[in-house]
């Protein structure tokens, strides 16, 4: 019986992310990859992480016919697109800025393939005085750190027009910094009297005060060596920095629990298991930086972002280490060959 719900649940997963990266590499993510992988945890550990690694799928993978959904239903706003989309979007120029990572630029190709295909239209085709909307368009805002320089960056050096409106569009967002970046987007945009809003068709709450929350946030782990060497490094973090730092979860005093997840008690045990082998990942020579967290990259003293957002075409580093870091044209005797990523990510490829 056990044998049967281990093989169940791997060919749920293979199915679901059968299509990642599908035309970036050879890999095939079956369930002899699931396997691969899972295999690395140990053996008690091992159905929790395939239950919710499944359930985390099932809610938060966003294959390319959902994404095209996406921008069916942007079509359809009328706050966005006016009450004549096929006239207005002639005035709606969809900002190509980013300067970290290729998500951007990939999702403004996928849009005009779509409009064009299903309405027959194209994106930006109007010159740059007839502008009277701004669309920035993206997959999740995490910090929004990487939207608040692009936007900063389009300000000062691009002469965008004035009186005019920044559209921010995602298709997932963090919320735990969303007012402090939209206040400073509304300062940095009145230079130009832009006005700024916000879309987005999915939100996750990361305020570490309110529950449920939908990140990966452990409680106290103990007497693991790799977990017990990570700690030691965020208390000389703290020294050296003069910061605070945030460490495990506290046990939530609260009913209900997030629906990313099967139920609150894997949930805790999912974490754990995934704190583990992420730091784990960070006692690996020659790889950190002080933004690698076993949780998923992120800029303070922390046990990492701990986010779960993927598509066909990426998963964020902002994700816990275990699903994504590695690389699978390494063996096991290189630093990037000592962990085999179930959703390896696209800039793992570079080079």
């Amino acid at each position: 019986m056990m044998i049967k719900q281990f093989e169940k649940l791997e060919e749920s997963i293979a199915d679901k992310i059968k299509d990642y990266q599908k035309d970036l590499n050879h890999w095939t993510f079956d369930d002899k990859h699931v396997d691969t992988w899972v295999n690395q945890f140990p053996e008690d550990e091992r159905l929790v992480v395939l239950t919710e690694t499944n359930s985390l799928l099932k809610n938060n993978y966003f294959k390319k016919q959902a994404i095209e959904t996406f921008f069916d239903d942007i079509w359809q706003i009328e706050d966005i697109m006016g009450a004549d989309p096929e006239k207005y979007i002639s005035h709606i120029q969809f900002l190509n800025i980013q300067r970290k990572g290729k998500s951007q630029k990939r999702l403004l190709r996928l849009i005009e393939e779509y409009y064009l295909r299903e309405k027959h239209t194209q994106i930006n085709k109007i010159n740059h005085a007839g502008v009277k909307k701004y669309i920035y368009l993206d997959d999740c805002m995490y910090t929004g750190f990487t939207l608040l320089k692009d936007i900063k960056n389009w300000i000062d050096t691009m002469n965008p027009n004035e009186n005019t409106v920044l559209e921010i569009i995602f298709l997932g967002l963090y919320n735990g910094n969303h007012q402090y970046i939209k206040k400073c987007l509304d300062e940095k945009c009145a230079e130009k009297n832009i006005s700024v809003t916000f879309t987005y068709a999915h939100r996750y709450n990361n305020k570490f005060y309110k529950y449920p929350l939908d990140i990966l946030w452990p409680q106290k782990v103990e007497n693991d060596e790799y977990v017990d060497a990570y700690l030691n490094v965020m208390e000389e973090q703290k020294v050296r920095l003069k910061k605070g730092g945030l460490g495990f979860r506290k046990e939530p005093m609260y009913r209900g629990e997030s629906r990313l997840f099967t139920g609150t008690e894997n949930r805790v045990l999912f974490e754990k298991a995934l704190l583990k082998k992420g730091a784990y990942i960070c006692s690996l020579p020659a790889n950190g930086n002080d933004r690698m967290k076993p949780m998923g990259y992120d800029t303070g003293i922390s046990l990492g972002f701990g986010a779960f957002f993927v598509t066909d075409y990426n998963i964020s580093n902002n994700c816990p280490l275990a699903f994504w870091w590695g690389n699978l044209n390494y063996s096991s005797d290189t630093t990037l060959g000592k962990w085999y990523p179930l959703l390896p990510r696209e800039a793992n490829y570079n080079g």
